[in-house]
């Protein structure tokens, strides 16, 4: 089963996010913030981790630094969702050159293919999606 960690500080997004992974058979681990998904991350190992780029304080860039430290297989297994397209001078540019990004509002299906990219990169097997669910996040959220 495929393990994820979801780690955003909207509970509505991340259980929209929890919601449509676990339909599609993967055992899916939230955190409200990065402090949280580090210590998720030293109790367990994840095969991805979904976290906000732009989070506030041990955000986004705090968590990818510390949990490869932990678990260096991590490296390659996140995907980092963004509000909007990066810019050439995004703050963590160094990190998206082995990671993965999804600019949201996004369909659910837009997110299972860039879990199952993250998955192949490491080669692991997952199934087609299916289904039609919505995630998306406010405008007001961030």
């Amino acid at each position: 089963m495929t393990s994820i960690l979801v780690v955003d500080d909207n509970p509505a997004f991340s259980g929209a996010i929890e919601r449509s992974l676990t339909r599609k058979g993967c055992r899916v681990t939230t955190a409200a913030d990065g402090d949280e998904g580090l210590r998720a991350v030293h109790q367990q190992s994840f095969d991805v981790v979904i976290t906000h780029l732009d989070a506030p304080e041990h955000g986004c860039v705090w968590l990818w630094e510390n949990a490869v430290q932990v678990r260096p297989e991590l490296r390659g297994r996140f995907l980092m969702v963004s509000s909007e397209p990066l810019p050439r001078a995004a703050p963590a540019n160094f990190i998206l050159e082995s990671e993965h990004v999804l600019v949201r509002p996004s369909h659910a299906d837009a997110l299972w293919h860039r879990v199952q990219e993250v998955l192949q990169r490491g080669g692991a097997t997952v199934k087609p999606p299916s289904g039609g669910d919505q995630i998306s996040r406010s405008a007001g959220d961030r």
